[in-house]
């Protein structure tokens, strides 16, 4: 009989982003007196070892012929059965109603945006220290990284298999050929870069007679955080002139606001910028309304894309800007230094059963390794793809597989990856790699239990807007920050990051 935990919990507050878990104790488990240890040794030989994996997907991705399950279940002895969530909201509010009830999955999957929730959970003593079992997961290790369990420690311990952080950082995309009509070069500067967005604008490149164009759409959050890397800073923890800074704090970010400040009052920019969806940015520099989008390359060179926007205007041709020389650095995006994608964590529960955690170690070990990794990758091969000279070729069937990123619970070798995926977009993803980035510190933070990060964060981002559009003057930037700091204990943040950072060897 399954041994319960019986967990309490407290209200969950969506915007924090975070459990907050009241205490667990943990039930007894009654066996069979009369029931034989052959009896039982038997049992457990002709059963099969049930897996339960809870993580972000649709389950209308999966196909009811599902032959990486059949597989996987195949191969390993296992039924593994899949809890899918189509949000992050939804995931967190199902697996706390699961610990609630002492019925967590027996693997959960934490997305890097659920950070502090999966720290509450370790607080809350619910999940697996992986540390006694690095040696039987050496596949994963080779697979992933040396750090694949360290780059997440808690105090040391770890309580979560890291994969590696997706690549597709976002750029700027610029219309060549409204750049050729009007007989500008591609812009190697962010000067350059807002001359031809003004061009775009004031100049009719679609040569309609009409003055209906702009020149950069996107979000404008994601616009403003490109400028700040082009000014050499960001909204997080980095080393400036040998020293750990804090962006928010240093001169470069007020020069970035007012830079920022100037875009917006050219007019150059969509004039629902603030406002927009990714969908509804990228409709409208694909209709020929905007000659700049800031776009990752999926939203703008998979093949379903171009012929969205070849389709609306045969002559259009996005080039991707990989390199710009801003007003104090030629940064084009921010990676942390030790970023991880997704988390997977082991329930607790699951070390009561000792062949059960065998299973779910083997099947972390499978899908690193060999027939396992190709299979969640790729598909069968034979089917969905072939082997020439070593590599990966997929075959005409390959979409039959496009599912299968949802059992990847290991992670990918990504560029490999992408580029075996999408061919065609493989000089984009060589570019994407090739990307200069900014090295951040921030993932190293566990946030202080005292701290309230939603409310913090809520109030910083909806007060630098009002700087971006110019609703509140720069005069009134250091209240903003005193503000912050006081009130939503921003400076609790602060000291807890940099102090934390000190004694991991990073910070002076």
């Amino acid at each position: 009989m399954k041994k319960k935990r019986k967990v309490a919990f407290g209200m969950f507050n969506l915007l924090t982003a975070a459990a907050v878990i009241a205490g667990c104790s943990s039930g007894s488990n009654s066996g069979a007196p009369n029931e034989s240890n052959s009896e039982q040794s038997a049992e457990k030989t002709n059963e099969k070892v049930s897996i339960e994996v809870m993580l972000s997907g649709s389950a209308a991705s999966l196909p009811k012929d599902d032959f990486v399950k059949q597989t996987i279940d195949k191969d390993l002895g296992i039924d593994l059965n899949l809890t899918l969530a189509n949000t992050l909201d939804e995931l967190v509010q199902k697996l706390n109603v699961r610990a609630a009830g002492g019925d967590l999955p027996d693997v959960i999957q934490f997305n890097p945006a659920q950070k502090s929730v999966f720290e509450e959970y370790v607080k809350k003593n619910l999940l697996l220290e992986l540390n006694p079992y690095e040696e039987k997961l050496a596949p994963l290790k080779s697979f992933i990284s040396e750090n694949f369990l360290s780059r997440a420690a808690i105090n040391g311990k770890y309580y979560a298999i890291t994969q590696n952080q997706a690549t597709n950082l976002s750029s700027f995309w610029i219309r060549k050929d409204w750049l050729d009509k009007l007989k500008l070069p591609v812009p190697q500067t962010l000067d350059e870069l807002m001359e031809a967005a003004k061009a775009f604008t004031e100049q009719d490149p679609d040569g309609n007679g009409k003055k209906d164009t702009f020149g950069i759409t996107g979000k404008l959050t994601d616009v403003a955080g490109f400028v700040n890397v082009q000014h050499g800073t960001f909204d997080g923890f980095y080393i400036k002139d040998g020293k750990m800074v804090h962006g928010l704090s240093q001169p470069e970010m007020k020069e970035s606001i007012v830079y920022l400040q100037k875009m917006v009052a050219s007019g150059a920019l969509d004039p629902e910028i603030a406002s927009n969806k990714p969908e509804s940015a990228k409709d409208k520099a694909f209709q020929g309304k905007a000659g700049i989008i800031f776009s990752d390359w999926t939203g703008v060179m998979k093949d379903a894309e171009v012929a969205k926007w070849k389709g609306a205007n045969p002559n259009a041709d996005f080039v991707m800007i990989d390199k710009l020389q801003g007003p104090k650095a030629d940064y084009m995006a921010v990676v942390g230094l030790t970023a991880v994608g997704n988390r997977m964590a082991i329930s607790k529960e699951v070390a009561e059963d000792e062949a059960k955690l065998q299973k779910v170690l083997d099947l972390f070990n499978y899908t690193a390794q060999d027939k396992g990794a190709n299979l969640v990758q790729f598909g069968l091969e034979g089917t969905h793809f072939t082997k020439e000279n070593g590599k990966v070729k997929l075959t005409d069937k390959a979409s039959e597989a496009s599912f299968t990123w949802v059992y990847q619970f290991s992670g990918r070798p990504e560029k490999e990856y992408l580029i075996t995926k999408f061919p065609n977009q493989a000089p984009y993803i060589e570019k994407n790699d090739q990307l200069k980035k900014l090295e951040s510190y921030t993932n190293f933070i566990i946030l202080p239990t005292d701290y309230n990060a939603a409310d913090a964060d809520r109030y910083k981002q909806e007060e630098l807007l009002k700087f971006y559009l110019d609703k509140n003057k720069m005069e009134n930037y250091d209240k903003f920050l005193n503000e912050l700091n006081t009130t939503f204990k921003y400076k609790t943040y602060l000291d807890s990051g940099f102090q934390q950072l000190k004694d991991l060897g990073y910070a002076k």
